[in-house]
């Protein structure tokens, strides 16, 4: 607990002296004590790959997860999905009137899920026939909105993206590799909308099936990349997807890596 005093000046201090008083002090408030954060974890049954995590605070009344997969929670109890093998940190943050308090776990994922290339795989990846995406010509190829599916910021025109958006390619393998050729250039939205030089690295990518806003199978990048525009993603939630055309939603993604305010409606079409 931590008492706070007001500061007496030295003209305060002359005063009580004169006229023999004792300065006026007022107690403290006294915050209540912060959350413990505790959790726990279980398996679920039969399947290696899907984790339940239950918060065991009973404190708190906001609750944060980062799963290390790239997906978060805000309920006391989620489960969460984990199709790769791999060792994965999960962060468990807990609020209440007191403060904050976190925990983390290291969760150990033994086997990879292998999902049959069928379905919405199959028509991203192409399978063995390997499918690539870019950039479709209709109007409204990239909207933005303040809210989920809104386009009320900004709808492109009818063919009215730049060559060096048009050039640029993506491509998903059913191994799990996410390629994205850019052709030595990317629209940089942080330093203006200019064409900036972008090295990209070997990167992979994560599908879930039935995980997005609102049940939408959803694609996720590494920390800090994206599909189609540099401030989207790395999340996105499959809106549409036929042999020719995918369309992704996503959050705006700040220069820092964190989720902005907004979000894209993205439109590709398969060449």
């Amino acid at each position: 607990m931590q008492r706070f005093l007001p500061t007496i000046g030295a003209a305060t201090l002359a005063a009580a002296v004169l006229f023999g008083c004792r300065p006026y002090e007022t107690e403290g408030i006294e915050l209540p004590a912060g959350p413990e954060a505790d959790f726990s974890w279980a398996f679920v049954e039969n399947d290696s790959n899907r984790v339940v995590f239950t918060s065991n605070s009973n404190d708190g009344f906001l609750h944060l997860w980062e799963f290390g997969n790239g997906l978060t929670s805000t309920m006391k109890t989620d489960t969460a999905y984990y199709p790769q093998a791999g060792e994965y940190t999960v962060t468990y943050s807990v609020n209440n009137a007191g403060g904050m308090a976190q925990a983390t776990a290291t969760i150990n994922i033994e086997n990879t899920a292998e999902l049959p290339c069928e379905g919405a795989l199959a028509l991203l990846t192409g399978c063995d026939e390997q499918k690539t995406w870019s950039w479709s010509s209709v109007a409204g190829a990239i909207s933005v909105g303040p809210v989920p599916y809104s386009t009320e910021w900004y709808t492109s025109t009818a063919g009215g993206l730049v060559p060096e958006q048009y050039d640029d390619t993506y491509q998903f393998t059913f191994d799990g590799d996410y390629v994205y050729a850019n052709n030595g250039g990317t629209v940089n939205p942080y330093e203006g909308y200019v064409v900036s030089a972008l090295e990209v690295p070997e990167l992979t990518y994560t599908f879930l099936e039935g995980s997005g806003t609102s049940g939408e199978d959803q694609i996720i990048l590494p920390s800090c990349w994206f599909m189609g525009v540099w401030d989207s993603g790395p999340v996105y939630d499959i809106v549409e997807l036929t042999e020719e055309t995918l369309v992704l939603h996503g959050r705006i993604q700040n220069g820092d890596c964190t989720a902005g305010d907004g979000y894209f409606t993205l439109t590709f079409s398969a060449l």
